[in-house]
C-alpha cells in the first residue's frame, strides 16, 4: 500500500463521513416522506467535486509518466512540460 499521509488519511476520512452523513440524511428523509431534491443535490455537488479532483490526479500522473517514459528513450520533454505547467495553471486559477 502506497504512503498516505496524516492530513491525506484525515481528509479521505472526512469525506468518507460526509458521504455517509448525507447517506443516512437521504435515507431518514425517503423513509419519513420528506423532501431530499437538495440532498440528492448536494450529493451530485460533492461527487462532481470527488471525480474533478480524481481526474486532474489522473492527468497530472499520466503526464508525469509521460515525462519518464519520454526522458527515459530520450525525446523532447518539452511539450510534455509545458501541458504540465498548463494543467497546474488551470488548476491554481492563473491565466499566466
Amino acid at each position: 500500500m502506497p504512503h498516505v499521509s496524516k492530513e491525506e488519511e484525515a481528509l479521505r476520512e472526512a469525506d468518507d463521513a460526509k458521504f455517509a452523513t448525507l447517506g443516512r440524511a437521504l435515507a431518514d428523509a425517503t423513509r419519513s416522506s420528506r423532501g431530499y431534491d437538495h440532498l440528492v443535490e448536494q450529493c451530485a455537488i460533492h461527487r462532481r467535486i470527488e471525480q474533478d479532483n480524481a481526474d486532474k490526479n489522473t492527468l497530472f500522473a499520466g503526464l508525469a509518466r509521460q515525462v519518464g517514459d519520454a526522458a527515459r528513450v530520450g525525446r523532447d520533454l518539452q511539450p510534455l512540460l509545458e501541458r504540465l505547467a498548463e494543467l497546474r495553471r488551470r488548476e491554481l486559477g492563473r491565466s499566466s
